[in-house]
C-alpha cells in the first residue's frame, strides 16, 4: 500500500511525525509525505525527519507558496497539486491522507478528480475558525470536498457536533455525517510509560499548573486575573506557567509582554520558559491540578499528559477534550475568556478534589492515547477504502 500524505503544518507540531512514525513500525506501507511551506516558514525544511523503516517512505518539503497564495485560494491550491504532479509518482498512489480540510483537502479533492485517488481528511480548528468564516463564499466547494471524501476525521468530538450544527448543508447532512469519526491524536509514549497514580492529597496551597506557548487565545492572562480574584477571597492558589518561547512557533511578543507586566510583583505567578518533557512532568508531579482555558483549541494533547500525572484539569467549554469525559469526572469546563467562568471552575474543581483525582486514575488512557493503537485505526481505514 502506498499512502501520500498532505500536511501544510508538518514541522510545527509533534503530531505529525508521531502518526507517520507509529504507522510505519505496524506495517511495511510506504509514505511519502507532502509539505506544502509558504515564504514564511521555509526554516521548517529538512525539521521533524523520521528513519522510516520502509525505505521507500519520505518526507518532501516543498517551498513553492508565495506571499500572494494568503490571499489567492484558487491559485494557492492550483500550485500545491501542479507540485504534486510534478514530484510524485501519482500512479503508485492508493490513498491520500489530508492533514487538514480546506487546504490539504482541497489538494487532495483536486488530485482525487484528475486521477481517481479516494482520500480521507481531517477537520481541524483552522478550518472551522478560519477558512470557514474568512472565505465564507467557499462553503460549497468546502461541502465538495467532504462530499468526495471517503472518511471525514475530527479530532474532538465537540467539534464534530459544532461542524455538524453550523457548517454542513441540511440536504448533504445524513450523508456527510455517515463518513464522519472522532479519532483522537495520541500522546507522548514518555508520558504514558511514566504514569503517576500516587493518590493527590488537597493541600491549603493550591498549585495549578499551565503548559502551552504564551499565545493570546491560550487565555493565561485570563487565567491569572482569575485566580487573583480567588486569592482576594483568600485561597491560597499559585500558577507555574511553562512555554514562553515555544519552538517552531512564531512568538507573540505583545502578548508575552502583557504577561510579564501582570505577573510583575506577584509572587504567586512563576513564568518559565519551553521545556523538555522529563522536565515538564516533573513539574506536572509537583503540582495539584491544570489549566489551560483555551479557544479554537483542537484537541489540546498537554491535557491528556496532566491527566498521565494524576492532574485534574480545567478546560475551555466547547473546545478540545471537551466532551471526550463526562463534565465533572476529571476535571470542568470553563467559558474560554470569561474570568468569572475560570474563576468559578477553579473553586469546584477544589470542592470535588478527591472525587476528580480517584476518576484521574482510573483511566485506561493507553486505550485512547496511545499512538501505536491510533496508527492501527488509521491502517483500518486505509485498508478499507482499498477493499471498496
Amino acid at each position: 500500500m502506498n499512502v501520500l500524505h498532505i500536511v501544510n503544518s508538518y514541522g510545527g507540531t509533534d503530531v505529525y511525525t508521531n502518526l507517520y512514525t507509529s504507522i510505519d513500525l505496524n506495517a511495511n506501507i510506504t509514505q511519502r509525505v507532502y509539505v506544502p511551506l509558504n515564504n514564511r516558514n521555509h526554516d521548517r525544511v529538512g525539521k521533524k525527519m523520521i528513519d522510516f523503516k520502509n525505505r521507500e517512505s519520505n518526507i518532501h518539503y516543498a517551498t513553492v507558496l508565495k506571499g500572494y497564495h494568503k490571499y489567492l485560494y484558487g491559485s494557492k491550491i492550483s500550485t500545491i497539486v501542479k507540485d504534486i504532479e510534478r514530484t510524485i509518482e501519482l500512479d503508485k498512489v492508493d490513498v491520500i491522507h489530508a492533514g487538514m480540510m480546506c487546504l490539504d483537502g482541497a489538494a487532495a479533492y483536486e488530485l482525487h478528480k484528475k486521477h481517481g485517488i479516494p482520500y480521507i481528511v481531517a477537520v481541524r480548528s483552522t478550518d472551522i475558525f478560519f477558512y470557514y468564516r474568512k472565505l465564507f463564499w467557499r462553503k460549497s466547494y468546502f461541502t465538495k470536498i467532504l462530499l468526495n471524501a471517503e472518511k471525514i476525521v475530527f479530532i474532538s468530538p465537540k467539534y464534530k457536533e459544532l461542524f455538524l450544527e453550523n457548517y454542513v448543508p441540511k440536504n448533504y447532512l445524513s450523508l456527510i455525517e455517515q463518513k464522519m469519526l472522532v479519532m483522537p491524536n495520541g500522546v507522548n509514549e514518555y508520558f504514558l510509560k511514566n504514569r503517576n497514580l500516587d493518590e493527590h492529597k488537597l493541600t491549603e496551597d493550591f498549585r495549578l499548573i499551565f503548559v502551552s506557548g504564551f499565545f493570546a487565545r491560550k487565555g493565561l492572562v485570563e487565567t491569572i486575573n482569575a485566580v487573583e480574584r480567588l486569592r482576594s477571597k483568600g485561597l491560597h492558589i499559585s500558577v507555574n506557567a511553562i512555554g514562553k518561547g515555544l519552538p517552531d512557533r512564531p512568538l507573540e511578543q505583545e502578548y508575552i509582554r502583557k504577561v510579564e507586566e501582570l505577573s510583575n510583583g506577584k509572587t504567586w505567578v512563576k513564568l518559565q520558559p519551553f521545556k523538555k518533557a522529563d522536565e515538564v512532568m516533573r513539574e506536572m508531579r509537583s503540582s495539584d491540578a491544570f489549566i489551560m482555558v483555551s479557544s479554537n483549541e483542537t484537541f489540546g494533547l498537554v491535557y491528556v499528559e496532566a491527566l498521565t500525572q494524576g492532574l485534574p484539569i480545567i478546560y475551555a467549554k466547547n473546545e478540545g477534550i471537551d466532551g471526550f469525559y463526562p463534565e465533572g469526572f476529571v476535571g470542568f469546563s470553563a467559558q474560554a475568556g470569561n474570568v468569572d467562568s475560570i474563576a468559578d471552575a477553579i473553586e469546584k474543581l477544589i470542592c470535588e478534589y478527591s472525587s476528580l483525582s480517584k476518576n484521574v486514575n482510573s483511566l485506561d488512557l493507553d486505550k485512547d492515547f496511545e499512538w501505536n493503537t491510533i496508527a492501527k485505526k488509521y491502517l483500518e481505514l486505509y485498508n478499507k477504502i482499498l477493499q471498496k
